[in-house]
């Protein structure tokens, strides 16, 4: 029955490709890419970092504002600044796509494995969305996506790095954005106790100046975390 109401559902409402939106072919299993968009997101996958050269999921080039080495590492899968990166980008945070969601976890599942050591210690989190995005678009995709992570990696979600009502980091300049960062992230004290030696995976889907990771990792290693790692959809070169 379930499987019957979505193919209707799909009929009414055909899938699009998150990129070129392409019409899918309904009924079939749940893809979120054309054939050649899928194409054009492994080729994003191995984009070549202009400063180390290295392959974009092998760069460990830090951002501006982690040069205190408070996040321990940062990986990512694409970088952002191409225009098929960008849409889907734009998809993963204002229309919910059960597949885009599942391919991504995927691909960040895979890239954790390969670069980061999964023991019982770990936890993955992220940064909670503010309230006047998640009410406009009815969902986190942050939350969204460190659930799909945790799905295939078997590690804990630990959900409470929570965000306050500030103005949105899109809106502001780097400068601004490290300032509104320090404002808007903090760790309830009836949940600090629970970060005591863990190993922090955060899960983003874009990293700009790092600003957030920077905030989010001092939380974490003040509560007593003994580690930060990010791992990104994308992030800016």
């Amino acid at each position: 029955m379930k499987k019957f109401l979505n193919y209707i559902t799909e009929l009414i409402y055909p899938p699009r490709c998150v990129m070129c939106g392409e019409l899918l072919d309904p009924g079939t299993e749940r893809v979120c890419f054309c054939d050649m968009c899928r194409g054009i997101w492994e080729s994003e996958k191995t984009a070549q970092c202009p400063e180390c050269r290295r392959r974009v999921n092998e760069c460990g080039c830090q951002p501006k504002y982690n040069r205190s080495r408070t996040v321990d590492s940062f990986r990512t899968l694409s970088f952002y600044d191409s225009d098929n990166v960008k849409k889907l980008i734009k998809t993963v945070k204002t229309d919910r796509d059960p597949a885009l969601e599942a391919l991504l976890g995927r691909d960040l599942s895979s890239l954790i494995m390969r670069y980061y050591k999964i023991d019982g210690d770990c936890v993955v989190a992220y940064p909670n969305r503010d309230r006047v995005s998640v009410k406009k678009y009815g969902f986190d995709h942050a939350r969204l996506l460190c659930k799909k992570v945790s799905e295939y990696t078997g590690v804990p979600v630990y959900p409470y790095i929570k965000h306050r009502h500030t103005r949105q980091q899109k809106t502001l300049s780097a400068k601004e954005r490290g300032y509104n960062a320090v404002r808007s992230y903090y760790i309830p004290d009836r949940y600090r106790d629970l970060l005591k030696n863990k190993r922090i995976i955060f899960i983003d889907d874009v990293v700009t100046t790092g600003a957030t990771s920077v905030v989010c990792a001092s939380l974490c290693k003040a509560a007593g975390a003994s580690g930060f790692s990010v791992f990104s959809v994308a992030r800016t070169q």
